[in-house]
């Protein structure tokens, strides 16, 4: 059967690349775009990343489909974004993005559109183990651009139906190939803010949609000693130091909050050393539920993988132990489970024990 494909435009140089690059290769290409939900604009105004798509397309000379996303993406992403950073955690809105809109939404509607298959340009690979007959995910081989971290979310059905051009390359590859294309957007900047926050403010988010009056509290040791005050949980995350205003004869860090008193708990560098943790919404990219499972762990994008062990609780949780400790393990986060290259599930982190 004739390949389809479905490229995911955000008007950026890796998808536009990755259009051009299959086009050359002969496929019949489309492209398809999310209109998202975006802070401080009006609910009716379209994106940047919609119009900047629509003139790549028409620059290739392809379709253009944009879903309307809106409504699900803010259900979905940034109300859980919202929420987790007022009870003190820090969300990963990538992982649940992947999860419910990209990978799901998005995947779904390209398939009604007539794809066999959608692309991104994530700088991972999918590879299928004719020895198994299971579809893998690896890291992408540029470890300065990898973003297997974000993907673990996904099952066999997905995994058949994606591919990932720019995984094999690194990113100065794609820029010049980007430039042999005579692309428009060769030398455009690469994207550093959540796309739903273009100022980079969520701060400033979370106060705006919660609706709600900060709660300021106290920042405590362990101890209970009160050393100041804070000005709401989402300002503070797990192993921060600068920014707390507070005096104290050696260094102190966050280490933890008291939702119930709503209160920041600060201590010494040490303090940030643990290496067990429960978690939960996790996922197996083979669709196999692993009861027990030996790994390298990563327990944030620009971590380093550390060897670990995970098991399902009777209770529906995961537990995670790292062989050596871990600094700054943060609730909210993920932690995702490697196999030299090959990802092979995570979670989201609920405990630090």
């Amino acid at each position: 059967m004739e390949k389809v494909i479905a490229v995911a435009m955000s008007g950026g140089v890796d998808s536009s690349l990755t259009a051009a690059m299959l086009l050359k290769q002969g496929y019949k290409v489309f492209g398809i775009t999310l209109w998202l939900w975006v802070s401080g604009t009006p609910y009716d105004s379209v994106p940047l990343a919609v119009t900047d798509a629509k003139k790549m397309c028409d620059f290739l000379g392809i379709e253009h489909h944009v879903i309307d996303a809106r409504d699900v993406f803010y259900d979905n992403v940034v109300d859980y974004f919202v929420k987790e950073y007022s009870y003190g955690r820090t969300p990963n809105p990538c992982v649940f993005c992947n999860k419910n809109i990209k990978f799901d939404l998005m995947l779904n509607r390209a398939i009604e559109l007539g794809a066999t298959h959608m692309v991104t340009g994530h700088y991972a690979q999918v590879n299928y183990n004719e020895s198994t007959g299971l579809y893998e995910l690896h890291k992408g081989i540029d470890p300065t651009k990898d973003q297997s971290y974000v993907l673990y979310n996904m099952n066999q059905r997905i995994l058949s139906h994606l591919m990932f051009p720019l995984g094999g390359q690194c990113k100065t590859e794609t820029r010049k190939m980007a430039e042999e294309f005579d692309l428009p957007v060769a030398k455009k900047p690469d994207s550093v803010d959540i796309c739903f926050l273009p100022h980079g403010n969520y701060q400033k988010l979370v106060v705006e949609e919660m609706k709600e009056k900060l709660k300021i509290g106290n920042i405590v040791t362990e101890d209970g000693e009160v050393l100041g005050k804070h000005t709401g949980l989402f300002n503070y995350t797990i192993g921060q130091r600068k920014g707390l205003g507070i005096a104290y004869k050696h260094p102190l860090y966050v280490i933890g909050f008291n939702g119930e008193r709503n209160e920041v708990i600060v201590g010494p560098n040490e303090r940030l050393f643990t290496n067990r943790m429960l978690c939960k919404f996790y996922n197996f990219l083979d669709d196999t539920i692993h009861k027990e499972l030996k790994a390298e762990g990563k327990i944030r994008y620009a971590a380093n993988p550390s060897p670990c062990k995970a098991r399902i609780l009777d209770n529906d949780m995961m537990e995670v132990v790292f062989e050596e400790p871990q600094r700054a393990i943060t609730p909210g986060q993920s932690v995702v489970f490697y196999n030299g290259t090959q990802l092979l599930g995570g979670a989201v982190i609920d405990q630090v024990c």
